[in-house]
């Protein structure tokens, strides 16, 4: 018909102040104090390809409405049955957030647009075994009697959230088979899902707006004996004195724990906590790569953040401001520390869907072993370093002896000048000659150039003051004739006094041989994995060493 149904007694308040209470007295007339905690009843979206979109007066289509349900009271958790338990004769109440956003003027349907005249909520529940059959809510009355729940005529103002809630509801009638077997559940128990639905109307048709389902629901008549001590049964004696066992989960703060002990608030530990750890419980035991682990932590991001109110309050975290990280940015680097653990329900009615929560031990863990790489480096480079120091004390050690050499060099009567030579200058280039006479000894001062470009000027070097002599050549610019007077002066090999390494033919190309004129060879000595030949020189001395071999021929 179209006249306007009769509406029961609810609240129905506009949503501004998320703190606001709800009061809804109950069928013994005492108030009923909304749980600040996490959700009884799960809810998932029901029938959404029968929803109907919603347009504003220019015909523009508008977003979904925003719909969520909170479960105020009235089911219990069995874990005996796995399920959630309501008494027939004990009512229960649910709260209905709905947003709707911009000023919606007309429903889609079948037939096009329709102006909306009213909304409504409705509620109904199903069976599990068979969704098309529908069972009656009923609601108590002020006289304790009941009726058939009506659909509730809603004021849904644009760009807001409002809040109704639903108070002193009944089921018509119970779940088959609650009946227990040998003290067990029944094989065949049967169940119920509650049903809540938003309806836009127009022109006396309903249009589904938004619906939810709840999960599975066990409704009995009473309270029989046999269920009386269900929860009782689940705490028992332990098996050492002053102990107590509870087989199923424990949730501090909420009635909905996912884990054996669920906290909604803070918890003081003042021992401490142990994990297992022994190798008798364990396989497929390898070693991690630390580097990968170092990486990883270098790439995690530490933030401060606060929590939302709406959040923290459902939560119990009253320290809002935190140091941590995020689970999302975690998850991409470390997936294994990342968890969803469902959907999270805030007191403004708004639903974090597929809510992350973070493994700190797994992160500690990485953390443990980013220092052990750590050590690694800095024990590498304290060798490096130690080493280098090794090469300091052994070059201040040679230029003593080479000092004391020069010394004695320069006292010497009988100085003798050699045919060829070749002086080593580690990083920086010198260049040597020598100068041979014949038929008469010439003593020159030893000179040394050190510079990093050669020089145009070939600087005279007596080098019987750095190198012993034993006898004294000359090398004619014309070729002799006797064959007995050339002198054999090819270089062999190169020792360096402070490596103690000797360069031979090994690292020399074949027929490399020097003529009348300057001849120079050099080579470059580097730490493995810090250098290489294109290595900057400003790195010279730290992680490589270059030689470089300058020879000489000049006869006068």
């Amino acid at each position: 018909s179209g006249s306007e149904p009769c509406s029961p007694p609810q609240l129905q308040t506009t949503v501004k102040d998320y703190a606001a209470e709800v009061q809804e007295y109950d069928s013994d007339g005492q108030n009923a104090a909304l749980e600040k905690c996490c959700q009884a009843l799960t809810w998932q979206p029901y029938q959404t390809s029968q929803w109907n979109s919603l347009f504003d007066s220019n015909y523009e289509k508008l977003p979904a409405v925003g719909y969520h349900i909170v479960t105020d009271k009235g089911f219990n958790f069995s874990t005996t049955d796995d399920a959630f338990v309501c008494q027939k004769k004990n009512h229960f109440q649910i709260t209905v957030h709905i947003r709707i956003t911009g000023h919606p003027k007309y429903v889609k349907t079948q037939q096009g647009r329709k102006p909306i005249e009213k909304y409504y909520l409705k509620a109904y529940g199903i069976k599990v075994e068979a969704p098309n059959e529908t069972i009656a809510i009923e609601q108590s009355q002020s006289d304790r009697s009941k009726k058939t729940f009506p659909p509730v005529k809603v004021d849904l103002p644009g760009d807001q959230i409002t809040k109704v809630t639903l108070g002193r509801l009944h089921f018509s009638e119970t779940t088959a088979n609650n009946m227990r077997k040998k003290g067990k559940p029944n094989p065949d128990q049967r169940y119920f899902m509650l049903v809540v639905g938003l309806y836009a109307v127009s022109q006396d048709q309903f249009y589904l707006l938004s619906a939810n389902v709840s999960e599975k629901i066990i409704v009995r008549a009473s309270n029989p004996g046999q269920f009386e001590h269900d929860s009782d049964v689940l705490w028992q004696r332990g098996a050492a004195p002053e102990t107590i066992a509870y087989h199923g989960r424990v949730g501090i703060n909420t009635d909905a724990p996912d884990e054996a002990l669920v906290v909604c608030g803070n918890a003081k530990v003042m021992g401490r906590v142990m994990h297992p750890s022994d190798s008798r419980a364990k396989q497929n035991i390898r070693e991690v790569d630390t580097n990968e682990q170092l990486k990883r932590i270098a790439q995690m991001r530490l933030v401060e953040y606060d929590y939302k109110p709406e959040f923290a309050s459902v939560m119990g975290i009253k320290d809002t401001h935190e140091t941590g990280i995020i689970a999302q940015e975690v998850k991409s680097l470390l997936p294994e520390a990342v968890r969803e653990v469902g959907d999270v329900a805030c007191h403004d009615g708004e639903k974090i869907e597929n809510f992350l929560m973070v493994d700190k031990d797994q992160i500690f863990m990485e953390n443990v072993g980013a220092v052990k790489q750590l050590c690694k480096l800095t024990n590498n480079l304290e060798v490096r370093i130690e080493e280098l120091e090794q090469w300091n004390r052994k070059l201040a050690r040679q230029k003593r002896i080479n000092s004391l050499k020069s010394t004695v060099s320069e006292e010497s009567k009988v100085r003798y000048l050699c045919l060829g030579c070749c002086l080593i200058v580690v990083t920086q280039v010198v260049k040597v000659i020598s100068k041979v006479i014949e038929g008469k000894t010439n003593f020159s001062e030893s000179t040394v150039s050190q510079t990093t470009q050669p020089i145009s000027r070939i600087p005279e070097v007596n080098f019987c003051g750095i190198l012993s002599c034993d006898k004294v050549y000359c090398c004619p610019i014309h070729q002799p004739k006797v064959k007995s007077l050339r002198i054999d002066t090819t270089v062999s090999s190169i020792q360096i006094l402070q490596t103690q390494q000797s360069i031979d033919n090994r690292y020399c190309s074949k027929n490399l041989q020097s003529k009348l004129y300057d001849s120079a060879y050099s080579f470059r000595v580097a730490v493995p994995g810090f250098a290489s030949c294109s290595t900057d020189r400003y790195f010279a001395g730290m992680f490589f060493t270059d030689y470089y071999f300058y020879f000489y021929r000049q006869c006068n």
